[in-house]
C-alpha cells in the first residue's frame, strides 16, 4: 500500500501536519514515478523533427515540461521551499490542460494548435469551454474550482503568503525565509503542499494516459513498481 499523503485532502493535512515518515514514503515513492515517467516520455527524444506542427509532438513538450516541472516541485518542498512549488502547480496544470485539449483533435484544438506553433499564447478558457460542452457543466465547475485554488498561489494573495510566515512575541509576523535553512517553515504548510502535490502527479499520469503519449499499461506498471508494499502507519489522527 502506498504513503498515506496519495489520499490526503489538503485540508486535511493542514490540521495534522506531523505525518513526517508518511511524508518520507511519498517523497521516496513520488521521486521514482517522475523518474520512470520522465524516462518514458524520453524515449520520444530526437522523434520529431523542428518543422513538425503535430499534436503529438506538442502533447510531448507539454508533457515532458509539466513532468520535469513536478520533479523540480517535489526538489523544492524538500527543501522546505512551498513558496516556488506552488507557483510551479498551477503552471503546470494549464500546460497538462493544454495537451488535454490538443489531444481532443477537433477543429476548435486544431485551429489553436497552429496558433500555438505560431507562438501564440492559447487562454485556459479555450479549455475550460471545451470541457464545458464536451463534459458539461459539473466538470467544467469543478475544473475552475481547481483551477481558482490555484490562482490564489500564483496571484500571491494574503493567505497564500500568510503560509510563510510564523508568529512571535506579541504576535508579530516572522518570515519563514530568515534562516537560511529555512527551519521556521511551519509543518502545516509543508504537509498541505505535498498532499497538493500528491493530487497533481496523479492528474499527470492520467492525463498522459488519456492523450495516449504512454500507454495504460506503461503508466500502470511505473505506478506499481514505484509505490511500497506498505503503508507506514499514521501516528496522529
Amino acid at each position: 500500500m502506498p504513503s498515506i499523503v496519495w489520499e490526503r485532502d489538503p485540508r486535511e493535512a493542514y490540521k495534522n501536519p506531523y505525518e513526517y515518515k508518511a511524508q518520507d514514503q511519498f517523497v521516496g515513492e513520488a521521486k521514482k514515478i517522475l523518474n520512470e515517467l520522465f524516462d518514458e516520455l524520453m524515449k520520444y527524444s530526437r522523434k520529431f523533427e523542428r518543422d513538425d506542427t503535430s499534436i503529438k509532438k506538442a502533447i510531448w513538450m507539454l508533457q515532458t515540461d509539466s513532468v520535469d516541472s513536478l520533479r523540480y516541485c517535489l526538489l523544492l518542498l524538500k527543501q522546505n521551499n512551498h513558496c516556488i512549488a506552488g507557483r510551479l502547480m498551477r503552471d503546470i496544470i494549464e500546460t497538462l490542460d493544454l495537451s488535454a485539449f490538443f489531444s481532443s483533435d477537433s477543429g476548435k484544438s486544431n485551429k489553436e494548435l497552429r496558433k500555438w506553433y505560431k507562438d501564440k499564447i492559447i487562454p485556459h478558457r479555450e479549455y475550460r469551454d471545451f470541457i464545458k460542452k464536451t463534459k458539461g457543466d459539473e466538470e467544467a465547475n469543478r475544473l475552475k474550482e481547481t483551477y481558482t485554488m490555484l490562482s490564489k498561489i500564483a496571484h500571491r494573495t494574503y493567505r497564500t503568503l500568510a503560509y510563510g510566515y510564523v508568529l512571535g512575541r506579541n504576535n508579530t509576523l516572522v518570515y519563514e525565509g530568515t534562516t537560511k535553512t529555512r527551519l521556521l517553515t511551519s509543518p502545516e504548510t509543508i504537509a498541505m503542499y505535498f498532499a497538493l502535490l500528491a493530487n497533481i502527479i496523479s492528474i499527470t499520469s492520467i492525463t498522459i494516459k488519456n492523450c495516449g503519449l504512454l500507454s495504460g499499461s506503461i503508466i500502470k506498471n511505473i505506478w506499481k513498481d514505484s509505490l511500497e508494499k506498505k503503508t507506514v502507519p499514521r501516528r496522529f489522527v
